[in-house]
C-alpha cells in the first residue's frame, strides 16, 4: 500500500499563518516534519486537495487555488511553470429556513468546495519553500477581492517512485 502524507491548513486559527487577507495567506511549513526526507533530490509528489470555505456572492462564482511549493510540473497556456492546483466551485446547502422575525423567507448558504477527485493531481518537486502562499482567485473577475472568508484546506501528497 502506498503511503500518502496530509497537511491541514486553516485560515481561521492556524499558528503558522502569516497575514490577514484570506485570499492570499502565507503559511510556514516545516516540510521535513510533513513529508519524508527525500532520499533523492529529484523526489516528486502527486498533490490533491480538499477545500471548504463559506462564500458570499452569486452561485455562478468559480475560484482557482494556487500554491507555490518552490517547484511544479504544472504549466499554463503560455508554457510557463504555474502554481495552479485546481478549481473550486460553489455548493448551495439547499436548506430553506423560515426566518423567525415574522417576515418569512428562505436563507441559503453557499460553500466554496473542491474534493480530491474534482481536479487532476498536480506533480510537484519536493518543496523547497517553507513559506507558501495560498492564493484564491475568482476566475469570473480575475481577482481574489471577492473572497474574504475563512476556509479549511487539506493537501494530500503521494510520493512518485
Amino acid at each position: 500500500m502506498k503511503e500518502n502524507y496530509t497537511l491541514f491548513l486553516s485560515s481561521q486559527n492556524s499558528t503558522n499563518r502569516i497575514g490577514t487577507t484570506k485570499k492570499s495567506l502565507q503559511y510556514y511549513v516545516n516540510w521535513h516534519a510533513v513529508l519524508p526526507k527525500a532520499d533523492n533530490v529529484n523526489q516528486k509528489f502527486l498533490v490533491k486537495f480538499k477545500f471548504v470555505g463559506y462564500i458570499q456572492g452569486s452561485f455562478g462564482e468559480i475560484y482557482n487555488l494556487q500554491i507555490d511549493f518552490g517547484g511544479s510540473n504544472m504549466y499554463d497556456q503560455s508554457n510557463s511553470k504555474s502554481t495552479y492546483l485546481g478549481i473550486m466551485f460553489p455548493e448551495d446547502n439547499a436548506t430553506a429556513i423560515a426566518l423567525t422575525s415574522g417576515t418569512g423567507g428562505n436563507v441559503s448558504y453557499f460553500y466554496l468546495v473542491s474534493d480530491p477527485n474534482d481536479n487532476l493531481p498536480v506533480t510537484i518537486e519536493y518543496p523547497n519553500n517553507n513559506l507558501i502562499t495560498v492564493s484564491i482567485n475568482n476566475i469570473n473577475t480575475g481577482s481574489g477581492t471577492t473572497f474574504n472568508n475563512d476556509y479549511n484546506l487539506i493537501l494530500e501528497f503521494a510520493p512518485i517512485h
